[in-house]
């Protein structure tokens, strides 16, 4: 297949991830992907569950995509049994396990295998960087794609997975950047989707719409929220009420993104491109334009688009009453992974982000977190978060370097950044 070697032999993927994104991948991949599947989980217990799913009804999708996992070979919690033979590695976790998958599959990655995260997240290349080892040639292949290609939710583990609204693109990055064209003409075959080779990683983590769309939205709905409860009737559809305002403040954290990358690509005189950082509204309108009645507007794209159904994330704090989930992936993987990310970019550019930090603040109260601390990044909690500060990185300078000697594919001996 396009952009896998697999030496003459049967090619193999494996997935890393149990949750929704790892059933809908194993149906989705099923259709179009001509080799084994395998499938990684987190443990035994889980393995377990999966396979007496499987065994009792085999894997099937509803929804935008019907279809069933017919390719599936091996479910397995240990990564020496489904790792070292596998072309293609999907990992497909939230991103505050990506280092911890990572570390559990770096010791057994072969010299062809390439690895990608769907979807990736602010500081996966440093992560990667760190835990996965180069190859013979000196080079490892790593790509992320920006968002997953479908909004999915698994109905019954190992079974049904429901599969809703389908992205008419997806942008992908990797690294050396060189690989990306051919990686992405891979994954267009083995998704069924159309996805689109970008520069390279920086591009992804400052144009991630996540961070700027769940954020702004749970701001938007719960910023004045003062304890009081919801009956099921009066839970905020998370979409389909959002007001001009919430869209307002979407489009400023994804201005403020913008602003941070223009000065990056400027302080480096251009040997960081990330040109392709667009706004957030032109993002909704390629991805659900063929789905979304009214796109004139950020906020008409949310109150007109495809995802209508979903309500704000709560959980029950008594028999039918409601309050609002702050440790739903909104907030927890969209926050640390998204927004305080391109934050410490901006510090690296030394870029103002009032909006930014207005969500920041209120999310880590909501949250219980700090993050930011004094103005600055400094917070115990943004301790471990994938910055580029934590890889020896304090100027945009550095950062031309870093990206520089990760790109190359001729040598082993090239800098590698750590933690300090």
């Amino acid at each position: 297949m396009n952009g896998i070697s697999h030496s003459g032999r049967r090619p193999v993927l494996t997935i890393c991830g149990g949750g929704n994104a790892g059933h809908a991948l194993a149906v989705v991949a099923s259709q179009n992907f001509e080799g084994d599947i395998d499938w990684l989980v987190g443990s035994e217990e889980k393995a377990t569950l999966l396979r007496r799913g499987l065994e009792a009804e085999g894997l099937h999708s509803t929804g935008a995509i019907t279809a069933r996992a017919e390719r599936l070979r091996t479910i397995s919690a240990d990564p020496a049994e489904v790792i070292p033979h596998a072309d293609m590695v999907l990992i497909v976790v939230p991103a505050f396990v990506h280092a911890l998958v990572l570390g559990r599959i770096g010791p057994h990655v072969g010299d062809s295998t390439i690895i990608g995260c769907l979807p990736t997240r602010g500081g996966f290349e440093f992560e990667a960087a760190q835990l996965v080892p180069r190859d013979g040639s000196g080079r490892r292949r790593i790509f992320g794609l920006q968002t997953l290609p479908w909004s999915t939710r698994v109905v019954t583990p190992g079974a049904v997975v429901n599969i809703g609204a389908v992205k008419a693109e997806v942008v992908l990055a990797a690294l050396p950047a060189s690989e990306g064209e051919d990686i992405a003409a891979a994954l267009s075959e083995i998704l069924g989707t159309r996805i689109v080779p970008t520069e390279g990683f920086l591009s992804l983590t400052l144009g991630n719409p996540g961070q700027f769309i769940h954020p702004g939205l749970m701001y938007g709905h719960f910023r004045s929220w003062q304890g009081e409860e919801y009956d099921e009737d009066g839970i905020p559809m998370f979409y389909a009420h959002a007001t001009d305002e919430m869209g307002d403040a979407v489009a400023r954290l994804s201005a403020e993104a913008i602003a941070v990358a223009r000065a990056i690509e400027a302080q480096s005189a251009g040997a960081l491109s990330v040109r392709e950082v667009a706004p957030v509204h032109d993002w909704l309108r390629a991805s659900y334009s063929h789905v979304t009645a009214d796109s004139s507007t950020v906020a008409t794209c949310f109150r007109t688009g495809p995802i209508q159904a979903r309500k704000a994330p709560v959980i029950e704090s008594r028999p039918g009453r409601y309050v609002p989930n702050f440790d739903y992936r909104y907030l927890l993987e969209d926050v640390p992974y998204g927004l305080c990310i391109t934050r410490a970019f901006a510090e690296l550019a030394h870029v103002q982000t009032p909006t930014i930090d207005d969500v920041i603040r209120w999310a880590q109260s909501a949250m219980e977190k700090v993050y930011l601390d004094g103005g600055k990044l400094a917070g115990p909690d943004a301790a471990d978060l994938p910055v580029p500060q934590r890889y020896g990185i304090s100027t945009v300078r550095e950062l031309v370097d870093w990206y520089g000697s990760e790109a190359s594919a001729a040598s082993p001996t090239a800098a590698q950044s750590k933690p300090s």
